[in-house]
């Protein structure tokens, strides 16, 4: 089993939550009616966070499968992956879930599996080396929107992921206008919308005020 790699940047005062048990029964009843309300206001961006997720996952499918079984080519992809993941010092969760995805769509075996490390960097320049090496204009095209999907998963490229893209691009030698010829659904191309911005702007401080920090220096 993989471990997703713990790569946020700590926080200079760590928090943790105060003892519910030490809360007036006023407040733990309107602190889980501030949560049941921040759950409400956030149940549609879940379902269509849901929705993005599979698609993201189809095109995954379409793009990798038929480049299983490469061996040191499928490694290199998974390596360019892992450092584009880790990137902003950040995996997220539907990042994360590519990156696996991707590890049993590559059909690695076990030993390449083992090979990749999670928690140190990556040899960009070998990566890069081998990506440019492939000969199949097609491969190199399906690669470069995985790296795509990858970076964008979460719904926004951070500047730091961005700067990596562009480069594993290069190494594949695929314009990023090119990407449209994969004709991806077009709803992965659509940004959050203003009642998706406003319903998390509003749940945001419901949700920090249901679970209460109290700062700890340590």
């Amino acid at each position: 089993m993989v471990t997703k790699p713990d790569r946020s940047v700590p926080r200079r005062h760590q928090a943790r939550t105060l003892p519910s048990a030490s809360l007036s029964p006023l407040t733990r009843l309107l602190r889980g009616l501030a949560r049941a309300v921040a759950d409400w206001l956030l149940a549609p961006v879940r379902r269509r966070a849901a929705r993005r997720l599979a698609l993201l996952q189809r095109s995954q499918d379409a793009l990798l499968s038929p480049l299983a079984g490469r061996g040191e080519e499928g490694l290199a992809i998974l390596a360019g992956a892992l450092a584009l993941g880790m990137a902003d010092a950040q995996f997220g969760n539907d990042e994360w879930e590519l990156f696996t995805r991707g590890m049993a769509l590559l059909n690695l075996q076990d030993q390449q599996r083992r090979s990749l490390s999670l928690q140190g960097s990556v040899d960009l320049a070998g990566v890069c080396g081998t990506l440019a090496a492939l000969g199949d204009p097609s491969l190199r095209l399906a690669i470069a929107g995985f790296y795509s999907l990858l970076a964008d998963a979460d719904g926004r490229i951070a500047p730091a992921e961005q700067h990596l893209l562009t480069r594993l691009l290069k190494a594949l030698d695929v314009d990023p206008r090119d990407l449209d010829r994969l004709d991806l659904p077009a709803e992965l191309r659509l940004p959050p919308g203003r009642r998706e911005r406003l319903r998390r702007r509003l749940a945001a401080p419901l949700q920090r005020w249901a679970s209460p920090r109290q700062s700890a220096r340590g």
